[in-house]
């Protein structure tokens, strides 16, 4: 019998895509989920038999993907970002750009000692939610370019960093000021509720003679969201851009009772919603669901402290 408090999640940055680095020191991840699994996608026989049961299956195509989620906490997860937007930090800005990240990823079953090896891991879409109330979420969609399993643990005689100790965020206590076009919203239009998605499409090329993918590829960045914000007239003004396309920024910090902080920044987007309905004892809001275009998105970071 196993249980879900002993699953260990491990990553490695490799240099060359699908291959684990020799001697690889890796870092322990901080999750709430971790859903990578092989998938099999087969078809079904048509053969016709005389004693009319079905012919069975055949594999077609090998996928190894999953979600690894997690409450968003500094430096836990500045890795995994890089990789969703494929970007590099360069004195501690990270924006959206071509740079592709790859990882080693071990899934361990540590009480029945199975384990679960993906190579080639890319982050397909990134997932950030900030609830009217509650955690802070991330979700990090991983695709990978193949997958072993079996009951010897990987990553023994390895050097392996604990888990970051940074505290969690929280919607009530870590948002900062959210500015619309540079302005703060305080006092006009209480912000609510955001979240972010970015997807970088990934494509997968299949290659005759390989079950799994003969590689994966990042195509356009789609990065969408939704703002929620308390109906007045200031927000009046931002729902009627979405009548002209205006692009509007947007601009929301994070920051910790330590003082680390990230500060994302998405400069130029599109709106799209409805005109708001309540009852006669609602607060009434509006949500405008956004599209980032033109110039690439970026998070700025500023740190407390310095991972363990």
């Amino acid at each position: 019998m196993s249980s879900g408090s002993q699953i260990v999640s491990y990553l490695v940055a490799e240099a060359t895509p699908g291959v684990t680095p020799t001697d690889p020191t890796w870092d322990t991840l901080r999750l709430t989920g971790n859903s990578m699994t092989p998938n099999v996608s087969t078809e079904t026989s048509e053969e016709i038999r005389a004693d009319r049961m079905a012919g069975g299956s055949i594999i077609t195509s090998l996928d190894y993907q999953g979600d690894l989620s997690a409450e968003f906490s500094a430096v836990s997860f500045d890795q995994l970002l890089e990789a969703a937007f494929y970007g590099d930090w360069t004195a501690d800005v990270l924006e959206v750009g071509s740079s592709r990240h790859t990882f080693t990823h071990v899934k361990g079953y540590q009480d029945i000692g199975v384990w679960a090896t993906f190579r080639g891991l890319h982050i397909g879409t990134l997932a950030l939610e900030i609830p009217e109330e509650g955690k802070i979420t991330c979700t990090f969609t991983g695709m990978a370019l193949e997958s072993e399993d079996g009951t010897t643990n990987p990553t023994t005689g390895d050097t392996i960093n604990p888990p970051t100790e940074t505290v969690p965020m929280g919607s009530a206590t870590s948002v900062g000021d959210v500015l619309i076009n540079g302005q703060t919203l305080a006092g006009e239009a209480c912000v609510s509720a955001l979240s972010m998605t970015i997807d970088n499409t990934m494509q997968v090329q299949r290659c005759l003679g390989r079950a799994g993918p003969g590689a994966l590829i990042a195509t356009r960045a789609n990065i969408t969201g939704q703002v929620t914000l308390a109906w007045s007239a200031a927000s009046y003004q931002i729902w009627k851009k979405m009548l002209t396309r205006e692009a509007v920024g947007i601009v929301f910090p994070l920051e910790d009772a330590a003082g680390n902080s990230y500060t994302f920044e998405i400069p130029a987007a599109e709106l799209d919603g409805d005109l708001p309905d309540g009852d006669n004892e609602s607060i009434v809001q509006v949500t405008l669901d956004f599209t980032a275009k033109l110039t690439p998105v970026k998070v700025t970071r500023s740190l407390a402290v310095v991972a363990p």
